[in-house]
């Protein structure tokens, strides 16, 4: 499910935002010198809280997702895996906002009596997976890398 492509186009996601709020925060900052020494101090001062509101803004709503993402990623490549096995009981039809910031769908699996909660990462297309069979998971904490089946139930 996971590449190492994923993780280089994260990060150059997360450097694109981090260039972006750059210059917006250069634009501002020179306009609000410009309109400072030419018209008015207050003026300048209120353009440049602006662009600061503007850059909070735009960190926000898409560079605190993207990092969150990024760390994400690094942590499943660098993290400890392993495989966990189960029958699904049961399956998520609706992303829900889970543990470092960002959607899952629930995978709820039992093995020898005991149930859980797997993650899978709603920004990947969601596996075919199949209530009532056997599957086997790479997990790395509870976020499900990869999928194999085993065999039914």
């Amino acid at each position: 499910m996971y590449r190492e492509e994923d993780l280089q186009q994260t990060g150059k996601q997360l450097k694109k935002v981090i260039l972006v709020m750059s210059a917006v925060l250069v634009a501002f900052l020179a306009i609000s010198i410009a309109l400072a020494s030419l018209v008015n101090n207050t003026l300048g001062l209120i353009v440049l809280l602006s662009g600061i509101c503007l850059d909070i803004f735009i960190w926000g709503v898409y560079g605190s997702q993207i990092l969150a993402y990024y760390r994400f990623l690094r942590d499943m490549f660098t993290g400890r895996q392993r495989v966990e096995s189960g029958v699904v009981k049961r399956v998520g039809n609706q992303p829900v906002y889970k543990d470092n910031k960002l959607y899952y769908y629930e995978v709820l699996i039992e093995n020898d009596g005991v149930e859980r909660i797997l993650l899978v990462d709603a920004n990947k297309p969601m596996p075919d997976i199949q209530v009532g069979q056997r599957y086997e998971f790479k997990v790395f904490q509870n976020f499900v890398i990869d999928i194999s089946s085993e065999a039914a139930v």
